[in-house]
């Protein structure tokens, strides 16, 4: 049987767009995911699949809001508090208390979920799988953006840990190496940065918007980057030509469906119903375009 790999990007709020079309394609068009990798808003939406809690998921989505993800509101006095040396404008313990709740890495098969998030002390990007003590707090370091929410402490020698975004927006490099048949990437926003027409109101508003920006390339980067490889890989079998690694490993073309939204879907914090029913719509729409 063909090893499908599923890829789930970062995205915050956005990540209702992954779970529907992720839910597309399982239930419509019959993919089952040998291996998952999933950053940010992904480590969470790959947990819960791995676990198999698939209605759960659904309904976690269909019921989010800004309350059972995090405390505070980005204003005037989240600004006072950072000067004062507060580490991040909100609070991620209704998010904490979700993770605690729901997640049972006993129920996770080790070699099939993999969650990234990036260490301040070593400045990597670690994996970390369910068979580790500190997974759970690895999946909540995993969806802690710099400045909206504080890093998470994990065990030596990862220390202050955050979004693992920050450096790798789509894990395809946690699943290339398992040499899948087809990798399924679904994306929570379109390869070009949003454009703002209202001018930055303060110094959060300026540093979401730099890191969005940043987050941004990266990820389109290691896309481009991802496809320009394998078009290589294809163009040079045609010819009858094996393009290797460095170390002499032989490059492998792999079989591909690139799901992401064709416009921007809103603020990555914004877990209104209204928004939530918006992204849920889109990701099962875009499924079926990319799908069939």
């Amino acid at each position: 049987m063909a090893k499908i790999a599923l890829v789930l990007s970062g995205g915050g709020a956005k990540g209702a767009f992954q779970a529907a079309a992720e839910k597309y394609a399982r239930e419509e068009k019959g993919y089952k995911w040998d291996i998952i990798a999933g950053v940010s808003v992904g480590a969470l939406n790959a947990g819960m699949l791995a676990m198999g809690k698939y209605d759960r998921l659904q309904e976690m989505w269909e019921t989010i809001s800004n309350d059972k993800v995090y405390t505070g509101k980005l204003n005037l006095w989240a600004v006072v508090k950072m000067v004062f040396g507060a580490k991040s404008a909100l609070g991620n313990g209704p998010l904490k208390r979700l993770i605690d709740e729901e997640f049972d890495p006993s129920l996770m098969d080790p070699n099939v979920v993999t969650v990234g998030a990036v260490s301040l002390m070593t400045g990597k990007y670690h994996q970390f799988q369910p068979s580790q003590p500190e997974f759970k707090d690895a999946v909540l370091a995993s969806t802690a953006i710099p400045i909206l929410w504080a890093p998470v402490k994990l065990p030596p020698p990862y220390g202050d840990t955050v979004d693992g975004g920050v450096r790798n927006v789509s894990p395809l490099g946690d699943v290339l190496g398992d040499d899948p048949d087809e990798v399924v990437i679904i994306n929570c926003n379109p390869r070009k940065p949003e454009k703002r027409e209202k001018p930055l109101g303060n110094i959060l508003d300026i540093g979401r918007r730099s890191l969005d920006i940043a987050v941004n390339e990266i990820f389109a980067t290691d896309i481009r980057e991802f496809l320009r490889i394998n078009r290589n890989v294809k163009e040079a079998e045609a010819a009858g030509v094996t393009l290797h690694h460095e170390d002499g490993r032989p490059y492998k073309y792999f079989e591909y469906k690139l799901i992401e939204p064709e416009e921007h879907l809103g603020d990555s914090i914004d877990f209104s119903q209204e928004a939530t029913q918006k992204r849920l719509k889109a990701g099962r729409k875009r499924a079926e375009e990319v799908l069939g």
